[in-house]
């Protein structure tokens, strides 16, 4: 149950890493109109990592526990394609796996004793370090993922770009932009309800780290049309903000 829960888990972060690698323009926009047809990107994507995830006789959870899959009449053997795939579709029952795997002596799940496998310890496992180390440079690799992509996800929306027109248009910071025209280390909070009591704000630094602007953008959001209005635009000095 915990190699399904490290599945799971890995599933998770590299749907939610497609999710932001391929971010569309106007996406905070977009979330608004979607229905549950844009939802099956990302719940299909766990899907289908989920069953396929033990092709190769073990899932990555399976490999970081020194776990394998055989077939029980033959522990050496390990089993087709086909049957690890199918074994997997009964996840869907998963309550009901549950039930069955803390009822069953041997913690079986119904998968295994329909399609006559076994999950064993694996005897040709990598060293416990190794294991260790590998889960720790997977996860690593998600979360640089999702902080490379930060910036892009946060330039493609409607609030940015809309708080970006108002920067650049602010007449106290042009001077400021001629000298330094990029907007550096944009932060976003939002909130998508209409009239909502607290704004949404877009934060962002021009010039240099010492004697550049702090400048926050706050907007509220309209539906009809969707977008955003901009309520006011508040500049600090670096140092005044961090205090």
């Amino acid at each position: 149950m915990f190699a399904l829960l490290l599945d799971f888990i890995f599933a998770l972060l590299f749907a939610n890493t497609l999710v932001q690698v391929f971010r569309e323009e106007h996406w905070d926009l977009v979330m608004q109109s979607r229905d549950l047809s844009g939802l099956v990107f990302f719940y299909g994507s766990i899907a289908f990592i989920l069953l396929f995830k033990d092709i190769f006789g073990r899932s990555l959870g399976k490999l970081l526990l020194a776990m394998t899959i055989r077939e029980i009449e033959n522990l050496e053997q390990r089993p087709s394609t086909t049957v690890l795939v199918q074994r997997n579709i009964l996840l869907l029952l998963f309550p009901v796996e549950g039930v069955i795997v803390l009822r069953d002596a041997y913690a079986r799940r119904l998968a295994d004793k329909w399609w006559k496998t076994v999950v064993l310890d694996d005897q040709k496992a990598m060293r416990g370090t190794l294991r260790i180390l590998l889960g720790n440079i997977i996860l690593f690799g998600f979360f640089s993922i999702a902080i490379l992509f930060q910036r892009s996800g946060i330039e493609k929306t409607a609030a940015y770009q809309t708080a970006e027109q108002a920067i650049r248009s602010h007449q106290p910071l042009i001077s400021l932009l001629k000298q330094s025209p990029e907007i550096e280390e944009p932060e976003m909070h939002l909130d998508l309800r209409e009239n909502a009591e607290n704004p949404s704000l877009v934060r962002a630094r021009i010039g240099d780290e010492e004697t550049g602007k702090e400048v926050t953008v706050s907007l509220t959001f309209r539906k009809n049309p969707p977008g955003w209005e901009v309520l006011n635009i508040e500049v600090k000095p670096i140092g005044e903000a961090e205090d």
